[in-house]
């Protein structure tokens, strides 16, 4: 098995041709002390040539889709309070029909259940399968570069942890599982009650 893994891996190094490349990009941008704007750009490149599908017609290599969301959001709620779509490049005319099919995310905040529910008011015919692909790999990086701007001057943990609450991260993998050690500190520091040696410590 050990023989098959290593083989396999020097096939793909070696003789494998890319045919697609998919990128996602998302930065966040401080806006004043309660709110950052977080923008996400998709981007599919066809790396080959391809025949469409009934017609016939030959497409060359280039960009299929390059899609841009960016979220305003209040902080630290996580709320949406507006949200922009860009559509420079689209493959039908059609996928224009998509552009403001975020817009029920004005009022919802970053919060547990937020796939779901994209997924349940988006999904499916209401929307564009690519802007919610990146609609929902943007969500993560919300709480990340929220905490990032406001601990990006020093601050004491109750200062730090004001407004949150413990379930931005509490069950959201295994570090951050709820009988786990950081879970407890996170709830402490909520509370007020953070160690000063802690990751939530006081100063």
């Amino acid at each position: 098995m050990r023989g098959e893994k290593k083989k396999m891996k020097r096939t793909f190094q070696r003789n494998l041709q890319a045919v697609h490349n998919r990128t996602i990009s998302i930065s966040t941008y401080a806006a004043g002390d309660d709110a950052v704007i977080v923008e996400g750009v998709l981007t599919d490149n066809r790396l080959v040539d391809t025949w469409s599908v009934p017609s016939g017609e030959k497409m060359e290599p280039g960009v299929i889709h390059n899609l841009a969301v960016r979220l305003f959001i209040e902080c630290p709620s996580l709320r949406i309070t507006d949200v922009e779509v860009d559509m420079d490049r689209v493959p039908l005319d059609e996928c224009m029909h998509t552009r403001d099919s975020l817009k029920p995310l004005i009022g919802q905040s970053i919060s547990p259940g937020f796939t779901r529910w994209v997924k349940q008011h988006l999904g499916g015919a209401q929307g564009c399968t690519h802007l919610n692909a990146l609609l929902i790999a943007m969500a993560p990086a919300v709480f990340q570069g929220f905490w990032n701007a406001r601990t990006s001057r020093r601050i004491d943990a109750r200062r730090a942890t004001e407004g949150m609450s413990p379930e931005y991260l509490i069950d959201t993998c295994w570090v951050w599982r709820s009988e786990g050690p950081l879970a407890s500190e996170l709830r402490a520091a909520v509370a007020g009650e953070g160690r000063e040696d802690g990751p939530f410590g006081k100063d």
